[in-house]
């Protein structure tokens, strides 16, 4: 008898168990399907991604919520994102502010009207046209550097090495390349045409520089690939490639991508060259295109007005992975003031609203303001939102 019972207990015990397994894996299931329509909604309807976004995920954030500096200087103001900082260069003074609005480091250097490259860790700076070139690594100046010309560009890659543009020389362009100790490399000399701008790969490798000759009576654009190795062995075998673009077609800016590939920006195209190989990656053409831009990391994007009913404009972002050509199509609801970008984040400044869009095609945060935003910087993970007397921080 004893044993029967036993007997009873224990399947007793397992059926509660198998219930408890049954109710587990019916709550699972519900869970999942509930999940999977509210991903199908949240993808397919902008109604309800708006509603998640601010509710769910909280992605929306309004100007009193975030941490701000007062900018109350008497001299030119120059704001710019640096690494994880927002930089404020006023009064000969370098200030790098955390996302707390906390001052980090402060570097004391002579300029006004600031010329400058920003990549990972490195700041490269001069004053617009001036002689002095400096390399900024964290709170200090790696190296300074007295050039013979006039700076009206600079370059700066990932690794420390810089690209410099000079004019008011006996040549229209003087091209000079230093190493991230502050050594020149070598200099190339444009005679007769323009230097427009230059980009070093990441291996330290190339440097890639555009010219433009306008005293034809047609633009020509011209792209050359030199040997860093080779320009400093043997120059006059340095240019490994050059590319004659068509007639009049104006080459704007050069990037060299993560992946290798040397992006070009055309009025009317965005093209790579790889290996010799030219692909063209997104058409320009249309005119209702207001921006486009090549810096992202392995990624291009160009954004476009479109009429949503007879008062209401969209902005509509088409992004493009310059090495797996994934496309991505974003739409912001409102006309675009201006569009920031850096690294992986896309700002579609609307006046008192910005977006910031990831290169997923995704939303990242939405911020509100009660007055117009002047303008806006993008960092690695922060953004400062710029107003004639404000500086307010973003996380991203």
């Amino acid at each position: 008898m004893k044993n029967i019972i036993e007997l009873k207990d224990k399947e007793d015990i397992k059926k509660n168990i198998n219930k408890k397994k049954l109710i587990i894996t019916i709550i699972i299931i519900i869970f999942a399907v509930v999940m999977g329509i509210t991903m199908l909604l949240y993808y397919s309807s902008r109604d309800v991604r708006k509603f998640l976004d601010q509710y769910l995920f909280r992605k929306n954030i309004t100007q009193e919520k975030l941490e701000s500096i007062e900018l109350d200087y008497n001299s030119n103001v120059n704001i710019f994102a640096y690494n994880k900082n927002i930089c404020v260069l006023a009064e000969n003074k370098l200030m790098q502010y955390s996302t707390s609005g906390k001052l980090e480091n402060e570097i004391n250097i002579e300029i006004n009207n600031p010329i400058y490259s920003v990549n990972n860790k490195y700041i490269a700076i001069s004053e617009k046209n001036g002689s002095k070139l400096n390399l900024i690594s964290g709170s200090k100046i790696l190296w300074t550097k007295n050039v013979d010309g006039n700076i009206s560009k600079i370059s700066v890659n990932e690794k420390g090495y810089v690209s410099v543009i000079l004019t008011g020389t006996s040549y229209k362009s003087v091209i000079v390349i230093f190493n991230k100790d502050g050594k020149e490399l070598f200099k190339t000399y444009v005679s007769t045409t323009t230097a427009v701008d230059t980009t070093i790969s990441n291996d330290n490798k190339y440097l890639a520089f555009a010219e433009v000759n306008t005293s034809a009576t047609t633009i020509q654009s011209i792209i050359k690939i030199i040997s860093i190795e080779k320009a400093q062995e043997s120059p006059s075998e340095a240019v490994i490639y050059k590319h004659n673009a068509d007639n009049n077609k104006l080459i704007i800016n050069l990037e060299y991508h993560k992946n290798g590939q040397l992006i070009c920006m055309y009025d009317d195209e965005i093209i790579s060259i790889k290996d010799e190989n030219i692909t063209s990656l997104m058409d320009l053409k249309d005119k209702k295109i207001n921006y486009a831009n090549i810096n992202l990391n392995n990624y291009i994007y160009k954004a476009t007005e479109e009429n949503d009913g007879i008062f209401n404009t969209n902005t509509v972002l088409e992004i493009k992975g310059t090495d797996n050509g994934k496309n991505e199509v974003y739409t912001v609801e409102g006309a675009s003031k201006d569009i920031q970008s850096y690294n992986d984040i896309i700002a579609v400044n609307l006046g008192q609203e910005i977006e910031f869009i990831n290169t997923s095609g995704w939303l990242k945060k939405k911020y509100f303001s009660l007055q117009e935003v002047q303008n806006v910087v993008i960092g690695n993970g922060v953004a400062g939102i710029i107003y004639k007397d404000k500086l307010e921080f973003i996380n991203l």
